[in-house]
């Protein structure tokens, strides 16, 4: 696990909210907006659910005089326990988000919980106007999940998605998840009744929607904290609204194994320290340092 943390701190914003907070405010002064997710998955107790919801709303009291995003995966408050409790917790914090000024957004996680995600974001959005939800386009239910998500004008944020699933629940090609990717945005972008986020790295898929999509800068185009920061500032460059995805927490673990498992993101990593470990140098060259 030690092995993996020099990579892990690529993607994380440190493992405390306090270690987090300078690189969360560095962003929001360079002009981009910001998600805030506390790591942790699948509580195991009404205490680790308790635990995680008072970080969340320290996170969003600390935030109170910006307008920020807030991610949540609901098993961390208790889904996957007794919904009623993940209900209650997050009832609360969509209550105060909203009246600090700031989004909640609901992570996707495995299969398992998709329904329950689904029809929760549903629920609180009807509430408080301000709950969102990510999408996964590798699920073949996805279609079905837009429409209502749509129809009941939640916020979406798509993915290509980051979970396992098996053959009979999802697609297994990178090529088909990118079609199934654009056939969404594209879905989104025709339909759509309130702004949705695009959420991907992948260069080629970005154009795609740029070039092929009628007004694709009416999308956010959301990003990993630590990947593609040179996709990051182009975006911004073009007046699109930019907003980077921020984990922090000691529970690294599996986030950073999942954003590990595509070569695609190794690779972008690398390169980007490399790239940048090389322009550090140039810079001091140039300014005689």
């Amino acid at each position: 696990m030690r092995l993996l943390y020099p990579l892990a701190k690529r993607f994380i914003a440190g493992h405390s909210f306090d270690s987090a907070k300078p690189k969360i405010d560095r962003l929001i002064e360079d002009g981009y907006e910001v998600s805030v997710d506390y790591l942790g998955e699948l509580s195991q107790s009404a205490e680790d659910c308790e635990r995680a919801k008072a970080q969340y709303v320290e996170i969003i009291n600390y935030y109170e005089d910006q307008n920020i995003d807030i991610s949540i995966k609901p098993s961390q408050l208790g889904l996957l326990i007794n919904p009623a409790i993940s209900l209650k917790h997050i009832t609360l914090l969509a209550k105060l988000a909203k009246r600090k000024g700031h989004t909640i957004r609901l992570d996707m996680e495995d299969s398992k919980v998709t329904e329950l995600t689904r029809n929760l974001a549903i629920s609180l959005n009807k509430k408080f106007g301000n709950v969102g939800v990510a999408v996964q386009a590798n699920l073949f239910r996805t279609k079905e999940d837009l429409r209502a998500l749509i129809n009941n004008r939640v916020s979406i944020r798509l993915v290509k998605g980051a979970y396992k699933e098996n053959n009979k629940i999802a697609l297994q090609d990178d090529l088909d998840i990118e079609a199934s990717f654009f056939n969404h945005a594209a879905e989104l972008a025709s339909k759509g009744k309130v702004t949705s986020a695009i959420a991907t790295h992948d260069e080629s898929l970005l154009e795609d929607i740029e070039d092929m999509i009628p007004n694709p800068y009416r999308f956010d185009y959301e990003f990993l904290y630590g990947i593609r920061r040179d996709l990051q500032r182009d975006f911004k460059k073009k007046d699109c609204t930019v907003r980077i995805y921020v984990p922090f927490g000691k529970d690294w673990l599996p986030y950073t194994l999942r954003r590990l498992r595509e070569w695609k993101n190794l690779k972008f990593v690398i390169i980007s320290v490399f790239r940048e470990f090389f322009k550090k140098i140039v810079d001091r060259r140039l300014s005689g340092v």
